[in-house]
């Protein structure tokens, strides 16, 4: 602490001695050109003596009592380079009279700036602290009212939101919770990611921006596996166990477990004023009940698995349309594409095609003409995931694109 005292003090001393340099070049410079200006319109020689006194004068009430010494003796040193000029004894007097009187004057305002400006700096430094520490309560106060709110009647009311979604399809309750708790929450951001293998995630439904890819390894992304592993994570607590090398989210939320682990919610920005481990946790606490119901609806889908799906993998037609009703409603709100296509073959080739097609994929088949017409729904697809399933399928001889 010493030491760094000690170097400040010899910075201001060496700023200090660079400014004297500098108001005695500068006077040198006013000086010399009142010379050269009576040089060039030869007015009488007593103008410059004047003038030159009048600039010690004003130099000395303006720097201090240091730059008037200094003047001085350029003042007295002139007349030996300019041997026209002659200054008057009684005028020296007056000038070193005046002008100590005024330096000391100068000097003594010079030091109450100084010291005012300091006093100003001081006071910039303490209303920044305050200001911080304002913006830091009012991030507190904020905390606090949101968990009062959130221990009150604030969750109850949210769950209240989320019962009366509808029920009768698992993927339309995620999805159509995902807005009601981004909105309850007032995130920003928010993904729901669902689990189609144990090691790899697929986007389902979100708002607002998204840097994370529509599939994704459980591994690219250490919040992620670490929410997976423990219930929820955030990303402070990522940085303190693992080093991070590419983008993640700032928190996410396991739903499920085990090997019912059916997703996870993830945000990946939200502003340091609304994040909480508190707000963590009761988006947890929502997940958990989508887990729980999640058993329920999935119950169900297996009475509809039973009532619409066929022997050979496929569904009938009110289930397709009632899937592809849900994919349009994720495209309308979320902008999470799908495609459809249909194709054309003979019934030989029926159980050949089908297993081209992934278990999220939802397949009708009805014959026509003594071929298979099979309408298929690709979600979360964009266009050029449909041109690499059509280049894979083409393969296939005596099958035709509708």
């Amino acid at each position: 602490m010493k030491m760094l005292r000690s170097e400040r003090k010899k910075i201001r001393e060496q700023r200090d001695w660079q400014k004297v340099i500098f108001q005695i070049v500068e006077f040198l410079i006013f000086l010399s050109a009142v010379w050269l200006v009576q040089k060039g319109f030869r007015f009488d020689m007593k103008i410059v003596v004047y003038v030159s006194v009048a600039l010690v004068l004003l130099w000395s009430a303006r720097y201090g009592l240091l730059i008037f010494i200094s003047c001085a003796l350029i003042l007295e040193a002139f007349p030996l380079i300019a041997k026209e000029i002659v200054i008057e004894s009684e005028l020296r007097i007056f000038t070193i009279a005046m002008g100590a009187t005024l330096g000391i004057i100068g000097e003594s305002f010079n030091r109450q700036i100084k010291n005012l400006w300091n006093e100003i700096k001081k006071l910039e430094l303490e209303k920044n602290d305050l200001i911080e520490g304002i913006d830091e309560m009012k991030a507190i106060i904020t905390q606090l009212q949101s968990r009062i709110y959130f221990e009150g009647e604030g969750l109850i009311v949210l769950l209240e939101r989320l019962r009366e979604l509808e029920i009768l399809d698992f993927d339309e309750m995620l999805t159509r919770a995902v807005e009601v708790v981004a909105h309850f929450f007032e995130l920003e951001s928010l993904s729901l990611y669902r689990s189609e293998e144990k090691r790899f995630l697929r986007f389902v439904a979100g708002i607002g921006p998204k840097k994370l890819p529509n599939a994704l390894e459980v591994s690219q992304s250490k919040v992620i596996e670490d929410a997976l592993e423990n219930g929820y994570s955030t990303l402070p607590r990522v940085l303190l166990k693992k080093e991070i090398t590419s983008f993640e989210p700032f928190f996410a939320v396991r739903i499920g477990e085990g090997d019912t682990l059916f997703g996870v919610l993830v945000v990946e920005d939200i502003s340091f004023d609304k994040f909480s481990e508190v707000l963590v946790r009761y988006i947890k606490a929502v997940a958990d009940w989508m887990y729980a119901n999640a058993k329920i609806i999935l119950e169900q889908e297996k009475i509809a698995q039973m009532k619409h799906r066929k022997d050979d993998g496929t569904w009938d037609e009110a289930y397709y349309f009632k899937k592809r009703e849900v994919l349009q409603k994720r495209k309308d709100r979320f902008g999470i594409p799908f495609e459809e296509i249909c194709l054309k073959y003979s019934p030989e080739l029926h159980n050949e095609v089908i297993g081209k097609f992934r278990k999220t994929d939802v397949l009708f088949a009805e014959r026509q003409d003594g071929l298979v017409v099979l309408r298929v729904l690709l979600p979360v697809c964009d266009r050029n995931g449909k041109a690499r399933v059509l280049e894979r399928l083409v393969k296939i001889s005596g099958l035709k694109v509708c």
